[in-house]
């Protein structure tokens, strides 16, 4: 459960930072607004949804409510936000505060079951492809065929990169198999669970809404031809290391493994980080040199990051060995990245495969 002070301080610092969303943060700031001058109804109710619920990222309450906000205006065209909301074909000219104001006076029994259950996946084009060029460097240099596991996969489009943002000299054919696990798999085929993945994105980000619509396409035709293309399976988060180990054979030295995840370890407590990074590990192993770990996550211990790592692990000797080998502060739109170190900690040991 999050405290109404510890909500209020992340709401205030994202709305300082969306001046460019004129809609998402009014939101925010009529929100703050409510919550200082006291306990409207709403807010009880949303406590009594989160009390099984523990937020580690500053970002992911504050998030999640904006989607099931987000959500009930998609689904509903009565719904008094509609026109104010540029995803719904409203306009963002105006103060949507008084539609919020009698949207939050009533909200729907679903918004708050949405809450309390449903897990926030955001499809952001720019990082979907984050596993392709560790995938290139370690796996496509050895011509190495690969399993792919996406931990907190949502509908997999991040599974499909490739296939979506297509890359010269990329090799598709290597991915063996492509596997999501998510504690509540979204098909792009349910109305309802395209719906939630549409309410992830904020309502005036029309342009990421466009490529989520763009990528869902691309990933529904493919499905219609290939029906095992990406394959999803419920899981919870902390066991999908051993979800892993269980269901893809280590056995074949002709065959490699690479895990990863985007946006998910930062909303684990350090403790749960740690116990993750051994499952992880345990998880390697027996792969030898033909396995990798890639990560997408905010930096840890920074209140209010804004600053994401590209993180590889590879397991040596029975231990985890990182590199981080890219980083970008998003509020200072700065970028880092250390090519050639990257490209020493991911090379190959075996001599390469004839093609």
């Amino acid at each position: 459960m999050i405290s109404k002070e510890a909500f209020v301080a992340q709401v205030d610092r994202a709305a300082a930072t969306m001046p460019d969303l004129p809609v998402s943060s009014a939101l925010l700031r009529f929100l703050s607004e409510q919550l200082k001058n006291g306990d409207p109804p709403w807010w009880l109710e949303t406590s009594k949804a989160w009390a099984g619920r523990t937020f580690i990222a500053w970002t992911e309450a504050f998030g999640l409510f904006l989607s099931a906000v987000h959500f009930e205006a998609l689904s509903d065209a009565e719904n008094p936000l509609v026109r104010y909301f540029p995803s719904c074909g409203g306009t963002a000219e105006a103060d949507p505060s008084g539609a919020f104001a009698r949207f939050l006076a009533q909200p729907p029994k679903s918004f708050f079951r949405n809450l309390k259950d449903r897990h926030r996946r955001v499809y952001v084009q720019a990082r979907a492809p984050v596993w392709m060029a560790p995938a290139a460097l370690f796996f496509q240099r050895r011509n190495l065929p690969y399993y792919l596991v996406e931990v907190n996969a949502g509908a997999g489009l991040n599974l499909a990169a490739d296939l979506i943002q297509p890359l010269k000299g990329f090799r598709s054919d290597l991915v063996a198999a492509r596997i999501g696990v998510d504690p509540d798999p979204l098909s792009v085929s349910d109305l309802d669970q395209r719906r939630w993945l549409t309410a992830g994105i904020l309502p005036d980000q029309t342009a990421m809404i466009a490529a989520l619509d763009s990528a869902i396409d691309k990933l529904q035709e493919r499905l219609r031809k290939e029906a095992a293309f990406v394959q999803l399976a419920p899981c919870p988060t902390a066991k999908a290391p051993h979800f892993a180990a269980k269901n893809i054979p280590s056995d074949d030295p002709d065959v490699g493994l690479l895990i990863f995840n985007v946006g998910t370890t930062a909303r684990m407590s350090d403790s749960d980080y740690a116990a993750y990074q051994r499952d992880v590990g345990r998880l390697l192993q027996p792969w030898g040199d033909r396995a990798l770990w890639v990560e997408m996550e905010g930096v840890r211990g920074e209140l209010y990051s804004t600053t994401y790592q590209i993180r590889l692990f590879r397991c040596q000797n029975g231990a985890l060995y990182p590199h981080v080998a890219a980083s970008f502060d998003a509020a200072g739109q700065k970028a880092a990245f250390d090519q050639e170190a990257t490209a020493r900690f991911l090379a190959a040991a075996p001599a390469p495969r004839p093609a």
